[in-house]
């Protein structure tokens, strides 16, 4: 009896063991390799009126640090949702994901200035910065308050440009954009998945220049705001937004040799808008203190196809130091023609 049991269990293991095939097992993700570059060069007329270094003298724009980590984001090419980021070098890198098809974002995590957020969601996900501090931007909207407007010598309708918010300046975000990439499932999984992609700026630069000044061994510090910006960049769709700013250029260098200040600046790009101006306006500081303000309407040469390269010829004279300064009650004159320069208390 004993022998009838142990046959008829050995019988039942046998069954067992002839119903049962070896099933392969396959991961739930793929590994796809990112291969990125990133390009660095500025391909851009920036050449200035009088030839000078702005290569070595702006190295934060013409020789940023190479970015040593990017962010790479996996989109959802329907629900346009965030489903994976990746850290990876700026070299690229192997990454682990589901298989399905994805808009493939990717930038770099190194900028100073420039900041992103809203990332879980490829429509909002936004490039910025902040605003400068209220004391600098009071004495900013205080003036243009008081300032009337020019248009080609003509008076115009103020613009309210006292109610837009004032920024720094964004420094260089390098974006690689890859749009429905496939990501094979198991049944496919002999595929060798290799994703190229190149990053490239997202920001607009512009020489400026202002020729002409006499006394400029007098000058301490210029800093200049120009108004007409874009506030911020919708970096992931490739959008830029509507929302109006003032940028703030902290500090134009001063050529004593040939009487002009002068600076490169980078900006998310001028505001759309047949009714929109673009004024430069300038406040010069000199070794007293005395600070003396100079306006100029430059919409013409932003709006200029392929300009990137603003220069006002001007006939002005900074003070020595033994000047105090007055009250503030600036006017707004066409570049061409006039400038206005008012020494502030």
């Amino acid at each position: 009896m004993r022998r009838l049991r142990i046959l008829a269990a050995v019988i039942a293991l046998a069954l067992v063991s002839w119903s049962c095939q070896r099933l392969e097992l396959y991961e739930s993700s793929t590994s796809v390799n990112l291969n990125l570059n990133v390009d660095m060069t500025l391909e851009l007329d920036l050449n200035l009126a009088i030839a000078t270094d702005i290569e070595n003298d702006f190295p934060h724009i013409f020789k940023p640090a190479k970015p040593e980590y990017m962010e790479a984001l996996f989109y959802d090419m329907n629900s346009h949702q965030l489903v994976y980021s990746h850290i990876i070098s700026s070299e690229g890198g192997k990454v682990s994901v589901a298989p399905g098809n994805y808009n493939i974002v990717i930038y770099n995590i190194n900028t100073e200035s420039t900041q992103v957020s809203n990332l879980q969601d490829q429509k909002t996900a936004e490039a910025y910065t902040t605003d400068i501090t209220k004391s600098m931007a009071g004495k900013f909207k205080a003036a243009v308050t008081n300032a009337g407007t020019t248009s080609n010598g003509t008076k115009g309708e103020t613009k309210g440009y006292e109610d837009d918010p004032i920024i720094y300046e964004p420094d260089h975000l390098f974006i690689a954009h890859e749009d429905n990439i496939h990501i094979p499932s198991f049944e496919e999984r002999d595929k060798n998945v290799v994703v190229h992609a190149t990053a490239h700026t997202i920001l607009d630069f512009y020489s400026l220049e202002v020729i002409g000044i006499k006394g400029t061994e007098n000058i301490d510090k210029v800093e200049a705001f120009i108004t007409g910006q874009i506030k911020s960049n919708y970096f992931a769709l490739e959008e830029r937004s509507n929302d109006p700013a003032t940028l703030y250029i902290e500090g134009m260098k001063v050529d004593k040799e040939n009487g002009r200040i002068y600076t490169v600046f980078g900006t998310f790009g001028k505001l759309a808008g047949a009714d929109n101006h673009i004024y430069l306006d300038i406040t010069v500081t000199n070794t007293d203190g005395g600070q003396y303000r100079y306006i100029y309407d430059v919409t013409d040469q932003f709006e200029k196809d392929g300009n990137n390269r603003l220069v006002i010829y001007d006939n002005i004279e900074i003070p020595a130091g033994e000047m105090g300064g007055g009250g503030l009650a600036p006017e707004v004159g066409d570049w061409e023609d006039e400038t206005v320069d008012i020494p502030l208390g």
